[in-house]
């Protein structure tokens, strides 16, 4: 979840390369402040876990997560050049974004079928919950893909993330500690950093006081 929280930066870094455009300051900065953020707070939360396996297999799973990151922010520009060409048809990419994969829980169905005998019907109830409401979290997303660049809305997931890690935190009564104070303070700034907050307000009062 740290080496994740990453992800706004990386979708920074790959869209330059990609746009060949050279990084706005703000927006630097502003991903790098939520992402520190986030990775302190997911930190501090993280329970004392003892040090086993091989030191390979940890650079194993680091690279694969990495990997994914950029393979993810590579996605989301795709999308983005998508919505360019052929038009904004957010129901469209999330229909196809969800039904490509399905064939491959093909392999893993038997599994499957003998975990739901299983399932009671106090779980069956909260999956369809979680169903319905990721079905409108994912809506949300490929709609506000449509308006915002494909960094913006890495940006806003990475804040999700942040918000869900707090809202967990009270719900499973985990102890807040500083790192979640320090987390919440890096990603408040990197907001406003990265939306240009202070100089938006100091152009609004500049042309305030010239009228």
């Amino acid at each position: 979840m740290i080496i994740r929280s990453a992800s706004s930066p990386a979708s920074l870094l790959v869209y330059c390369l990609i746009k060949k455009q050279k990084p706005k300051l703000n927006k630097t900065v502003g991903s790098i402040l939520i992402s520190f953020g986030v990775a302190l707070a997911m930190y501090g939360g993280a329970p004392p876990t003892e040090q086993k396996g091989k030191f390979i297999y940890w650079c194993i799973g680091v690279t694969i997560l990495l990997s994914t990151l950029i393979t993810g922010a590579f996605t989301g520009l795709q999308q983005e050049i998508l919505y360019t060409k052929y038009g904004k048809h957010p129901d469209e990419m999330m229909f196809y974004t969800h039904a490509i994969p399905l064939p491959l829980f093909i392999g893993i169905y038997p599994q499957l079928k003998n975990i739901s005998k299983n399932i009671s019907l106090d779980v069956w109830v909260l999956i369809i919950l979680s169903i319905i409401s990721q079905y409108y979290c994912t809506h949300s997303v490929h709609k506000l893909g449509t308006t915002e660049t494909t960094v913006t809305v890495t940006f806003i997931l990475t804040l999700r993330k942040f918000a869900s890690l707090l809202l967990s935190s009270v719900v499973f009564t985990n102890n807040l500690t500083v790192f979640h104070c320090i987390g919440t303070v890096f990603v408040a700034l990197g907001t406003y950093v990265y939306f240009d907050y202070f100089i938006s307000n100091k152009q609004v009062s500049v042309s305030l006081k010239d009228r």
